[in-house]
């Protein structure tokens, strides 16, 4: 028989993508919700099954073109990133094998709240001039 335990990754408080693009950990999160977002979604197998998904959060953003696409590859770019150092980071994943895929971006709005989700970070996203809300649920199960 198989048992699993849950696993929560919080190993980042904050890092600098690019010279313009910085992600900030948030502690806050007791009822955050958020009508409009894109995500993308990463997914765990070897040792680690589950799924990550990072939720960008548009409410009270009006982009342009231009602005989206100078935004949506920069999220993508940082949550490829921090997903790839809080797995290889966090001391509970370190004696797993654990293989993660390309991200899936999906531009289709889904709502999101984190009421009563004990799997969800909260994240600021700075790129030059905006500031972004990021949600990250992780669903991340592991062999015993």
């Amino acid at each position: 028989m198989e048992v699993y335990d849950a696993l929560a990754l919080d190993s980042i408080n904050e890092i600098k993508i690019l010279s313009d693009v910085r992600l900030i950990g948030c502690s806050n999160l007791s009822s955050f919700k958020s009508l409009q977002n894109l995500h993308v979604q990463f997914t765990l197998d070897g040792e680690m099954r589950g799924k990550i998904t990072c939720f960008l959060c548009l409410d009270k953003h009006e982009l342009n073109t231009t602005d989206k696409n100078y935004i949506f590859p920069l999220f993508v770019e940082a949550m490829n990133i921090l997903v790839g150092k809080q797995v290889s980071q966090d001391k509970k994943l370190a004696a797993f094998k654990v293989q993660i895929s390309p991200p899936r971006l999906s531009m289709i709005s889904q709502k999101v709240s984190s009421a009563s989700q004990p799997n969800i970070q909260h994240y600021e996203l700075e790129l030059s001039g905006h500031t972004f809300s990021i949600l990250i649920e992780y669903n991340i199960e592991a062999l015993s």
